[in-house]
């Protein structure tokens, strides 16, 4: 019995969408390795910029006292001179430019270390973990806001614990904070933002983890500085 081959052709309307789907796939596949490339580059270099500085700073001599200011031993002796309701000036801050390096965000037992950088904006956001300008500087008396997303930077937020201790290294000195306590809100409660006064951070990212599409509530973590 002879075999009898059957050929199919397919239509020219099948093959242009199986070209069309293709072409789709490595379009994201392509974006998508755009973006891990852009984001694993700047944490190098960002990471390598921030390490050499520190390196360079701590050794670095102390600066000497200039002539128009006191030493440590006649600030202390002065020290019944000054108004008790004075307080230390911090020094003035240039204003970081959007996506400039602010420092590193350290969360040990989360294995959580990242580059931060000033913004919010989406390029900020994919690059690294922003700070949101809007609140206090690292190192500032205030509340120190730092936002990333939960399927990248941030992904490991959904373990955190109360206690659990973050590092801030930043150019001008480096800080620990105790996480206090964590809370789930709705994006239009920036008041979770507000500066109390109290050296604090709060860490932002979107809720739930592992939502598909745009997230409708934030996660939100709470940190005091400690000594």
């Amino acid at each position: 019995m002879k075999s009898i081959a059957i050929s199919v052709n397919k239509k020219p309307v099948l093959i242009w969408l199986e070209r069309i789907l293709l072409a789709v796939a490595i379009l994201c596949l392509g974006t998508w390795l755009y973006s891990w490339i852009d984001s694993a580059y700047y944490q190098y270099r960002e990471n390598k910029l921030l390490d050499e500085s520190l390196s360079k700073a701590a050794e670095a001599p102390p600066a000497a006292s200039s002539p128009g200011q006191p030493s440590a031993a006649d600030t202390d002796s002065l020290g019944s001179f000054q108004p008790r309701s004075a307080t230390p000036q911090e020094p003035a801050r240039k204003p970081l430019a959007e996506g400039e390096l602010v420092g590193r965000i350290e969360i040990p037992r989360l294995g959580i270390s990242t580059i931060v950088l000033e913004g919010v904006d989406s390029k900020t956001l994919r690059r690294g973990v922003g700070h949101i300008p809007e609140t206090a500087p690292p190192g500032a008396g205030g509340n120190v806001g730092l936002a990333a997303h939960r399927d990248s930077f941030f992904r490991g937020l959904k373990d955190i614990r109360k206690n659990d201790i973050i590092r801030l290294k930043t150019l001008d000195g480096s800080y620990q904070y105790r996480v206090e306590q964590t809370e789930i809100v709705t994006p239009e409660d920036t008041q979770v933002l507000a500066n109390t006064g109290i050296p604090e951070l709060t860490l932002v990212t979107c809720y739930p983890f592992y939502y598909v599409g745009s997230a409708p509530k934030r996660f939100i973590v709470h940190a005091q500085r400690v000594e």
